[in-house]
């Protein structure tokens, strides 16, 4: 079977190369047991099956066919030599004036023993890369097991096979990585899917309920018509909110380059504290220090660290005391080529059994005091990402809690 290309309009799986894959079958025991020389060569085509194709060793004749082996090949090639040189050494050292009855006999015995030992040798030789090409089909066939199959690894590396097993042994430990990230990203978007799926069918299961109580009549009193209508659009305005919360998320997760620009951060930060304060709607403290010399200038995304002093302030706000104990306060400091923001309140902390977990999406602390979808925290920790920056959080029981934001500073 020919190879089979890609075109424009039947194009390769990527997990697929771009190349015919080929591999060996196992036995009927598994991918364990010895594979044999003479072996059928298999294809992938462009819509992901297997197919056989004709390989070397079936279009070969049948009595060629053991030569295809290196154990053969070396062995054969080295036996010429010896005979050869045997040749060589007899015509040299014959003498035409003497007979000698024991010469032939002996030139057949030392060739032969010559042979013998030179297929014994090759075959001990080579009996690591033997072992080597089993264990490397057999991992080739999905079984990532298999890698203790390979020779022991020698430190240093003393010859080509120390490096070939080492090369191999690295390979197999990245694709056991790989496949480890794998399944960790598709755990996390099915809890990611089921999540979004249940944040959003509650606002609907209001929206419909009420939506029955104005078909049973309500509609007709003015009065519970217009609560109602208004309950309804709260829940539509809070699937909106979520839906929006959803679309910055991805679109954050997908790294796409943002469109950068200087600002002051100061500035920024003094605005999103007002705004904190209208929201706070009491009289609990707000107040910003600096603990290093202005400006205070980084390469961002205005709107982008806006959404994160915003998500970081209203956190304060909801989870921290109310006046007039509450305070709020906002630090500003350079440390290295950064500029750190803190900001802390002196609510009743987190446990630290919730902090590694605090930048999950749609996640939700068993002390949560205040409704919400769980998503703030992680579009925050996906805009710092998206900074080439750093978040961390810092939080004792009974004392508050502390975000630390850590973005690339400009010169």
């Amino acid at each position: 079977m020919s190879e089979l290309r890609p075109n424009k309009q039947n194009e390769r799986p990527q997990h697929l190369s771009s190349l015919e894959e080929r591999y060996t079958p196992t036995s009927i025991k598994g991918v364990s047991d010895a594979i044999p020389m003479h072996q059928h060569t298999m294809a992938v085509g462009s819509d992901g099956t297997v197919k056989p194709v004709h390989s070397l060793s079936t279009q070969t004749p049948r009595w060629l066919r053991p030569f295809l082996s290196l154990h053969v090949q070396l062995a054969s090639v080295f036996s010429l030599v010896l005979l050869l040189v045997l040749l060589v050494a007899t015509m040299l050292s014959r003498d035409p004036q003497t007979t000698n009855a024991l010469l032939y006999p002996t030139l057949v015995l030392l060739a032969l023993g010559g042979i013998g030992l030179t297929f014994t040798f090759t075959i001990l030789l080579l009996r690591p890369l033997v072992r080597i090409t089993d264990a490397t089909q057999a991992i080739a066939l999905g079984d990532l097991k298999q890698r203790d199959r390979l020779p022991p690894l020698h430190l240093p590396p003393q010859d080509e096979i120390d490096r070939l097993s080492g090369s191999i042994d690295e390979m197999v430990t990245r694709l056991e990585r790989a496949e480890e990230l794998q399944h960790a990203a598709e755990d996390r978007f099915r809890r990611f899917f089921s999540d979004a799926s249940h944040q959003l069918r509650t606002p609907l299961t209001s929206i419909r309920g009420f939506t029955e109580v104005l078909l049973r009549g309500a509609k007709d009193d003015p009065d519970t018509a217009q609560r109602v209508l208004k309950l309804m659009s709260n829940e539509a305005e809070r699937m909106t909110a979520l839906i929006n919360n959803l679309l910055t998320l991805a679109r954050l997760n997908e790294h796409q380059p943002l469109k950068m620009q200087y600002i002051d951060l100061l500035e920024l930060v003094h605005e999103n504290m007002e705004q904190a304060r209208t929201q706070a709607s009491d009289d609990r403290s707000f107040q910003v220090t600096l603990r290093a010399e202005a400006p205070f200038g980084i390469q961002a995304n205005k709107e982008r660290v806006k959404q994160l002093l915003f998500i970081l302030l209203d956190n304060a706000v909801k989870h921290g005391l109310a006046a007039p104990q509450g305070s709020i306060t906002i630090i500003l400091d350079k440390r290295e080529q950064f500029i750190e923001i803190h900001v802390s309140d002196n609510g009743p902390g987190i446990p630290q059994d919730e902090l590694d977990n605090i930048f999950d999406s749609f996640y939700h602390g068993r002390h949560q005091r205040t409704p919400g979808a769980g998503l703030g925290l992680a579009i925050a920790s996906a805009i710092v990402e998206a900074h080439q920056g750093r978040i961390s959080v810092h939080s004792v029981k009974g004392e508050g809690t502390d975000f630390v934001v850590a973005l690339p500073c400009t010169q």
